[in-house]
C-alpha cells in the first residue's frame, strides 16, 4: 500500500510543478500565458535589425488595472524574475535565432529563520 501512495505521488509531482511556454516566432506576434492568479497577455514587436521589443500586460485578479512591462531582447538574451507583489511564479523571457519563448513556471517560497 505503502509503495502504491508514493508511486502515485512521484507519478503526480511533474504535473504538480509543469511550467507555460508561450512560444512567439514571428514579429507581431501574441499570445496568453495563465499561472496561479495571474494572467498574462505578451506581444513582440521588431526593434532594429537584430531586437524584438517584448510587451507584457498582466493582472492578478478580475477587475484589477494590468501593468505593463517591456524589453528589449537580442539573439541570444534572457531573463528570468518574479513579479512585483505576486509569490509563486516566476517568468523567464528568452529570445533565440529570432524566436522569443516566455516560460511561467510555479515557485516556491521558503522563510529562512535566523
Amino acid at each position: 500500500m505503502k509503495s502504491a501512495l508514493l508511486a502515485t505521488l512521484a507519478a503526480a509531482l511533474p504535473v504538480l510543478a509543469q511550467a507555460e511556454v508561450l512560444t512567439l516566432s514571428e514579429p507581431m506576434a501574441g499570445g496568453t500565458l495563465r499561472e496561479g492568479t495571474v494572467d498574462m497577455s505578451v506581444y513582440t514587436l521588431p526593434k532594429g535589425e537584430t531586437a524584438s521589443e517584448v510587451v507584457a500586460f498582466y493582472t492578478e485578479r478580475v477587475g484589477a488595472e494590468p501593468l505593463r512591462l517591456a524589453m528589449q531582447l537580442e539573439d541570444g538574451d534572457s531573463t528570468t524574475f518574479g513579479l512585483p507583489g505576486i509569490s509563486g511564479v516566476s517568468y523567464r523571457f528568452e529570445r533565440t535565432a529570432g524566436v522569443v519563448t516566455v516560460t511561467s513556471a510555479p515557485t516556491k517560497t521558503e522563510l529562512a529563520l535566523n
